[in-house]
């Protein structure tokens, strides 16, 4: 009550003790009766709600209660059926031990003891004693032997008489025996532990791919026989076995056996795999058994069934039964014991079998890929890897089983299985692309490397800013001496790659240039030579079997299917890479550009010039990629269809070169290849790079021209004064007289025209401008031709608005006339485009038109014959000095008599003919025609036009013979100069 009251209301614990504690009195003199009240009511709650709880414990407690009691009595009856199982059991192992069944082996009936003495027990006892004895030696003998079936029988067999003679069991009869073999315990302990020795072997034995089919179904019989496993789990355990041999082939230790050694051997593995699986496990009832037989089952028929008893007695203890006699006294249970599974051995379901390989194949294509990739990284040419693949080819070509691959596969996978496809193959063209990409990235980043450095060096003295004093350098590399005596055709393609020859110098080619482009041309023929071996088939050498030479053995796999791939890989790679080194030359130029412009503002003039040589330096690069990189152009089109012969880029260039406009005419029906369009990329980007330099090159050379025509200055006038021609003229008078004068015309340009024409002229010529293509030389010539009479009109122009001051004398506007007419004839006809041609020769006649008319008509008609006969003759002097700049399609030269065939003149003069080409035979000094007729006995044919054509390279040369009295074989090598190099150079300009 104590408890109930302190839960009463909280405030009468603050006023002193509780209601319950106080009296009567006290209680009505603490609390007012509402208050008492209160407590009264609360007081009766509280107690009603402890009398529930109270009930609602004691009904659960008594539950509980009546269910232990309910338990007790279950268990009691439980605990009699138990007691009574027991005692059924012992009676059931008294009867067992007293019929020898021992684990289900049935034992014949040996009799009772009363049929027998006991001096034959103890022999029988002894006997099996001494077979326990020999055990462990049989065992170990046959584990070494790996013979692991026979192991697991005598390990059975040892069990076998442990198990009849109580050695397990704690019996009267066990201590007896022990009494009296105290060596049986011992002897037990020793076999004992055979079992895991056994199980282990068994284990090893099936990751090792080397083992025949029985040895392999021997040891899943003895690993199903002493673990009383089914054929389902021991199939699952092969398969697990041969995954982890898998594996352990990619295991560091087996890094001796190198990369090709370790992929032939899990491919082996693999191949070996699969064909034990179908002649282990493979099994179809609707076949008859001597066509293909499940080899575990049968293997595991033949140690279990009765039929193969008698086999079994002289196969285990086959040395006993002959040559000990204790073997006599063994009894029936011993000599015919054979093992008994536990489990029934049921041939696998091809759909489970099929289910569970196809697994195990996809699991060992991801450890391959695995293993065989990280191998691969270490192989770093396409040779290596043509190795390894020609060794799995010869390893899955040595299939000499009795069933065919594709029969296996098809049994046990229901579909072909490509060892070398599924597993292998995508590995090898991946490493194969990876090692091509490599390769392009290496020569792409070495070319950029080297440019780089090209154009840093341009600014040292040893730079090849001069192309000209290289050109005309004699060098003893420049033609060997049996070839230069030969037509400059059938050298031209041998001599391309030869730095320093006279093919690179007519191409206006450095040794800086050459040695990129050799560079670049060497690594992609590397490339090509070792993507070769990957790729080309070597000639075919049929394999022949054994059994049948006549009939071709089928190949595992086609060792070259992925060579259209590799190809259009290294088209696309290499086409990839040359339009990136196409987009650096292109951000150089456009810096180049930038500096160029950056110079000009500032008046740098020796900056700018070493700046325009950047930009020739990329565009000879570019020019010489497409003639001197052959392997370059076999790269690009190496994924081509080969529907027409290839030519070597310098022969083509040059026989367009000679044709002329004759080649152009020709129709093209050739589809463009690959190369065609990188060739275009190059080819434009060296216009570009060339069109750079012949813009500032015009520029600067009006510049100058500009600054001399206007120059007013007294000094200026005395520089540009130039010797006159005084002329004698004949006139009749009115009275019919003659009447002589003189008159003075101008013999040659003003000083300042020659000068700045063969600044140009040099300019050209430094820069190898015999080798530039004739559209960007057009292009100069024309913009600089133009800018020259642009700047004439503009001073025209000022002297008429000067008229006042300074007025235009007929001396200077002969001079004008004369040096207008000089360059016009100079540098006309260069362009390509008709109507610009005519638009410069309407500009021309304008011009003259303009300065004829500052001149007297009456002394024009006296000074034009005479003067035109100064500007041809000045023409034709000037024409070799300025030949940079004179049109090859002009017949400029005087005409002069022929020379008979096989005459030579006594002169030295090098006579200019309108018929020849630039370079004609040069004459020797002393010489008789006599000496000539005899050593030239058929005459050397004269050239029909300005251009020779390159001889055929597979037809001979001409056959010179030797003068005996005039040094003819230097005349001979004149002329083969003349049909040969020479020939080709005047074809180039």
């Amino acid at each position: 009550m104590q408890h109930f009251a302190n839960m009463a209301d909280p405030q009468t614990t603050k006023k002193g003790p509780s209601a319950i504690d106080m009296d009567t009195g006290q209680l009505f003199e603490t609390y007012t009766i509402e208050e008492i009240r209160k407590i009264e009511r609360e007081t009766r709650a509280e107690i009603e709600k402890k009398k529930e709880d109270l009930r609602q414990m004691v009904g659960e407690r008594y539950r509980d209660l009546i269910d232990a009691a309910d338990t007790i009595s279950d268990m009691k009856a439980c605990t009699e059926k138990i007691v009574t199982a027991v005692q059924g059991m012992q009676g059931y192992c008294t009867k067992l031990q007293k019929t020898h069944m021992v684990k289900g082996v049935l034992a014949s009936p040996r009799g009772t003891k009363t049929d027998r003495s006991s001096q034959n027990d103890f022999y029988a006892i002894a006997s099996q004693t001494k077979l326990l004895m020999d055990m462990p030696e049989k065992i170990w003998s046959a584990i070494e032997s790996s013979e692991h079936l026979i192991a697991t029988e005598l390990y059975l067999l040892a069990c076998h008489i442990v198990s009849s003679l109580q050695l397990d069991s704690n019996t009267q009869q066990s201590a007896q025996l022990l009494a009296w073999f105290p060596v049986l315990s011992r002897q037990w302990a020793a076999i004992s532990h055979f079992k895991a020795g056994i199980l282990q072997s068994c284990r090893k034995l099936l990751k090792n791919g080397s083992v025949s089919d029985q040895a392999t179904a021997e040891a899943l019989c003895s690993i199903m026989l002493l673990e009383e496993s089914s054929p389902r789990q021991v199939f699952t355990e092969f398969l697990l076995a041969r995954k982890a041999a898998v594996q352990h082939c990619f295991h560091s230790s087996q890094q001796g056996m190198g990369v090709r050694g370790q992929i032939c051997s899990v491919t082996e593995l693999i191949c070996v795999t699969v064909k034990q699986i179908y002649a282990v496990f493979y099994h179809q009832e609707d076949k008859k058994e001597e066509d293909h037989s499940n080899l575990l089952l049968k293997t595991l028929q033949e140690v279990t069934s009765e039929q193969h008893a008698s086999k079994k007695k002289t196969g285990i203890l086959q040395s006993e039964m002959v040559s000990a006699s204790f073997t006599k006294h063994l009894p029936s249970s011993v000599i015919g014991f054979r093992p008994s599974p536990r489990t029934p051995s049921t041939a696998i379901a091809p759909s489970y079998l099929q289910q569970s390989l196809e697994q195990w194949v996809e699991t060992c294509i991801q450890d391959v890929h695995s293993g065989v990739g990280k191998l691969l990284g270490h192989v770093t040419s396409m040779k290596a890897l043509a190795t390894i693949r020609d060794a799995v080819w010869d390893l899955l070509a040595e299939d000499n089983g009795e069933v065919s691959w594709s029969t296996v596969c098809q049994c046990v996978l229901d579909r072909q299985l490509s060892l070398w496809g599924e597993f292998i193959r995508p590995l090898f063209l991946t490493r194969v692309q990876a090692i091509i990409q490599d390769a392009l990235d290496l020569t792409s980043t070495g070319t950029q490397r080297h440019t780089q450095q090209a154009l840093s060096d341009l600014g040292s003295p040893t730079a090849e800013q001069d192309i000209a004093a290289y050109v005309w350098a004699e060098a003893p590399n420049d033609t060997p001496i049996p070839a230069a005596w030969k037509g400059g055709g059938g050298t031209l393609v041998k001599q391309a790659g030869e730095p320093g020859g006279l093919y690179m110098k007519a191409r206006a080619f450095t040794p800086r240039t050459q040695g990129i482009c050799t560079s670049l041309d060497s690594q992609l023929k590397a490339l090509l030579e070792d993507m070769a071996y990957y790729t080309e088939s070597p000639a075919p050498q049929p394999r022949l079997s054994s059994a049948d030479k006549g009939t071709k053995k089928a190949e595992p796999f086609d060792r070259f299917a992925d060579t259209v791939t590799l190809h259009s890989f290294l088209q696309i790679s290499c086409t990839t890479c040359l339009q990136r080194l196409l987009g650096i030359v292109g951000k150089q130029l456009e810096e180049t550009k930038s500096q160029l412009d950056t110079c000009v503002h500032l008046g740098q003039t020796e900056q700018s010039s070493r700046v325009v040589d950047r930009a020739l330096l990329l565009g000879r690069l570019c020019s010489a990629l497409v003639e001197l990189c052959p392997n370059l152009q076999k790269a690009a089109n190496i994924a081509e269809p080969e529907t027409k012969p290839s030519k070597p880029e310098p022969q083509s260039w040059l026989r367009s070169k000679l044709m002329g406009k004759r080649s152009a005419s020709k129709p093209e029906t050739e589809e463009e290849t690959e190369w065609d369009n990188l060739k275009g990329l190059l080819l434009q980007q060296s216009k570009d790079a060339y069109r750079v330099w012949s813009d500032f090159t015009a520029s600067r050379v009006l510049a100058d021209f500009g600054k001399y025509l206007t120059d007013p200055s007294s000094e200026a006038a005395l520089k540009a004064a130039t010797h006159w021609d005084t002329i004698e003229i004949q006139e009749e008078s009115e009275e019919g007289k003659k009447v002589t004068s003189k008159v003075q015309l101008p013999v040659q340009a003003s000083w300042y025209v020659q000068t700045v024409l063969y600044s140009l002229c040099e300019e050209i010529n430094r820069v190898g401008g015999h080798a530039l293509s004739r559209s960007i030389l057009s292009g100069l010539i024309q913009e600089t031709s133009s800018g020259i009479l642009a700047l004439y009109k503009k001073h025209l122009d000022e002297h008429r608005s000067q008229a006042d001051r300074l007025a235009l004398s007929q001396s200077q506007a002969l001079q004008l006339l004369f040096d207008v007419r000089f360059v016009a004839a100079i540098m006309s006809g260069r362009g390509e485009d008709a109507k610009k041609n005519s638009t410069h020769k309407d500009n021309v006649q304008k011009l003259v038109d303009r300065l004829e008319n500052t001149i007297d008509p009456f002394d024009l008609d006296v000074f034009l014959p005479h003067l035109q006969t100064n500007l041809s003759r000045h023409t034709q002097r000037c024409t070799m000095l300025l030949g940079a700049l004179a049109s090859p399609d002009k017949h400029m030269y005087s005409s002069h008599r022929a020379v008979p065939s096989g005459y030579q003149e006594q002169h030295n003069v090098l006579p200019l003919a309108s018929s020849q080409g630039r370079f004609t035979l040069l004459p020797l000094s002393t010489t008789s025609s006599q000496s000539l007729q005899r050593s030239l006995p058929r005459p050397l044919p004269q050239p029909a036009s300005p251009v020779a054509l390159p001889q055929d390279p597979s037809s001979p040369p001409p056959v010179l013979h030797k003068s005996r009295t005039a040094p003819s074989s230097l005349y001979s090598k004149f002329g083969s100069l003349k049909t040969g190099w020479l020939a080709n150079i005047s074809g180039a300009q």
